[in-house]
């Protein structure tokens, strides 16, 4: 049994160790993006809204600006919200798992990749929209949260190895997403332009999102079973988890942000007043966050397996 000293100085353990790590570098980098959105919403909304990315005559200038675009106040701060819970924890479970530089060069890799990226890949869906806001890139930062959080449990609670639990939250998360694509979709009828006509594709959808479902809860199942006899927690591993005041806080904080994000990202009723929220940006760059990552560290951890961490 702990006592309230006990509890008080692992509290202070927790801080201690943030406020060492923490440099200026990272204050500058997370205060950078909010700045950046804040300073273009500044502009006058004409100006704005000539950096929106048409998807029937896209440029280069409005690919690589319009995720920094906001074309109303309620949207800007939506996605300060998110930002503001999303990357600070992904910021926290890196420098607390000894991965302070790896979030340093996934923040300035995914600010500088996926608006261009993201922005092209939307015209893989042809239809007469315009695309604009930062969700498409906080998907990218939340797609790096599985991994952060995988080595966060792995470094303070011996819960891993990260390149199985990683994968294993990915692949949730994405589980969790497509169900709710579905709900979307069975609530509200979709068509697609075709010879200058709207065929309907609701039942088609339906059907391959179903599919989708079931491989991806089959994939979570073996990912699951796979890892029982190596790295399931036992009572023991709980027991001495939860006892780590502010360490185990923290990632119980971050599972249920984990599981909030898709829920308020994904929303069953994706027309808001007269937009639609765009699901497969959202899904983009949440692959794109995670699966750029996860490369980039496995590729990493081949070639220099005996390099230190920052």
């Amino acid at each position: 049994m702990h006592t309230s000293e006990e509890t008080e100085t692992a509290d202070e353990s927790l801080l201690r160790t943030v406020h060492d790590r923490t440099a200026v570098l990272d204050v500058c980098l997370l205060l950078s993006v909010p700045m950046a959105l804040l300073a273009v919403a500044s502009l006058p909304l004409a100006v704005r809204e000539s950096f929106v990315f048409e998807y029937t005559d896209p440029t280069l200038t409005t690919a690589l600006v319009s995720p920094f675009v906001h074309l109303t106040p309620v949207h800007l701060g939506t996605n300060l919200a998110v930002y503001a819970l999303v990357v600070p924890v992904a910021y926290l479970l890196s420098v607390l798992s000894g991965q302070r530089r790896r979030f340093r060069v996934v923040f300035v890799s995914l600010v500088l990749a996926c608006p261009l990226t993201l922005s092209y890949l939307n015209l893989a869906i042809v239809r007469q929209s315009v695309g604009v806001g930062f969700s498409g890139v906080l998907m990218a930062f939340y797609g790096y949260l599985p991994l952060a959080l995988a080595a966060y449990l792995d470094r303070q609670f011996d819960i891993g190895p990260e390149r199985q639990t990683g994968p294993l939250l990915f692949f949730s998360g994405l589980t969790l997403m497509t169900g709710l694509t579905f709900i979307a979709v069975r609530a509200h009828r979709v068509a697609v332009p075709l010879r200058g006509t709207m065929v309907p594709v609701t039942w088609l959808l339906s059907v391959t999102l179903l599919g989708v479902l079931a491989a991806l809860t089959l994939t979570v199942a073996l990912y699951v079973l796979s890892g029982v006899g190596e790295w399931w927690p036992s009572r023991a591993t709980l027991t001495d988890a939860a006892a780590r005041t502010g360490y185990f806080e923290l990632a119980v904080v971050s599972a249920v942000l984990f599981l909030a994000v898709p829920v308020a990202t994904f929303p069953v009723d994706p027309i808001i007043v007269d937009s639609v929220v765009n699901l497969y940006v959202h899904l983009l760059g949440y692959a794109l966050g995670f699966i750029g990552t996860y490369a980039t560290v496995t590729l990493d951890r081949v070639l220099f397996t005996a390099s230190p961490q920052l």
